[in-house]
């Protein structure tokens, strides 16, 4: 039988991935972290977010041993899955934890505020296509967590493209057909955006199908411009005209807010506030909520007995005191 060989590109990931964890363990034993540490990983936002590492640690009480490591997400991913560090920062409806059979920490105490997605869109743009609306609505609080994390799953691990995906989600779901879009109606041309990771790139894909599946209006695909404030600088703008947000990093990354842990409190708080700032429209969210989340290898949480964020804590500040 024939092996298989993997892409040159899939080869070097490989070989990369190998030469990182090998630097985390070297680095760490020089951190002098011993056998019973908790070793963590996380991404530079989470890092430097009020409502990531910097106000998660006071809120629950706890000091890791040794700083956590910086990694990019999709490495921390396969660092906490081949164990090279045992904790990540990731989000709730990421494809991955499905993947590595990883497990959320429950957090018990409230502190990650909610991230319900929903397109933001301008408002010049709505009264000019005031269908909009109405066909952006059928995706409201369809998705809920496990579907996104299902979509994201077929994109990020079996290599599927996010466009095929979007529209299987959809004929499955009933919202769109196999026919051609309606012939009458309004002519123009959308142009969606998005950030730069594989959510984005789905929810761009549903909202660019679903629109041109009934009305006539064309769309211009802009996907993975990059972080938040290049998009809300685009559609600010008029560069962009609808794109996903999440009301968690609208409320503290943009608005400057304290984190509100009542989902309906913030998208109200978020919707007035870049409607009256912005004249920019939130739609009704999409449903599911992904919020920051850690997460751990479930076996080895399991074998702790780790199964909340407190139980964390309580196990950390054990080990620290030893």
């Amino acid at each position: 039988m024939r092996r298989k060989v993997l892409p040159l590109k899939a080869r070097v990931a490989v070989v990369l991935a190998a030469v990182l964890i090998a630097a985390i363990v070297l680095v760490q034993s020089r951190q002098g972290i011993t056998a019973g540490g908790i070793r963590a990983a996380f991404d530079t936002e989470f890092l430097t977010r009020p409502d990531g590492y910097l106000g998660l640690k006071e809120h629950y009480g706890f000091r890791f041993a040794a700083e956590p490591i910086h990694l990019d997400p999709g490495l921390m991913y396969k660092a906490v899955a081949d164990g090279a560090v045992d904790i990540i920062c990731g989000f709730a409806t990421d494809g991955r934890i499905r993947a590595y059979n990883l497990l959320i920490l429950k957090d018990d105490k409230s502190f990650f505020p909610p991230y319900h997605a929903a397109p933001l869109v301008r408002a010049e743009t709505l009264k000019r296509y005031p269908e909009l609306k109405w066909i952006l609505v059928k995706l409201a609080h369809r998705l809920s967590d496990e579907q996104m994390q299902a979509l994201n799953f077929e994109v990020d691990e079996k290599g599927r493209k996010a466009a095929d995906v979007a529209r299987e989600w959809l004929i499955a779901e009933q919202l769109i057909g196999s026919s051609k879009r309606p012939a009458a109606g309004p002519v123009g041309t959308i142009r969606i955006g998005g950030k730069e990771f594989t959510e984005q790139d789905i929810l761009g894909h549903l909202m660019e199908l679903l629109i041109e599946s009934h009305s006539s209006l064309d769309v211009d695909l802009r996907l993975s411009l990059g972080g938040t404030m290049i998009c809300l600088n685009a559609l600010k703008a008029g560069d962009l005209d609808i794109y996903p947000e999440y009301t968690g990093t609208a409320l503290v990354g943009v608005m400057k807010q304290k984190a509100i842990t009542d989902p309906d409190a913030a998208y109200k708080f978020v919707k007035d506030y870049f409607g009256r700032e912005y004249d920019i429209i939130w739609l009704e969210p999409f449903g599911f909520n992904n919020t920051y989340t850690l997460t751990m290898r479930k076996e080895q949480a399991d074998g702790l007995g780790i199964q909340t964020i407190s139980d964390l804590a309580i196990y950390i500040n054990t080990m620290n005191e030893q």
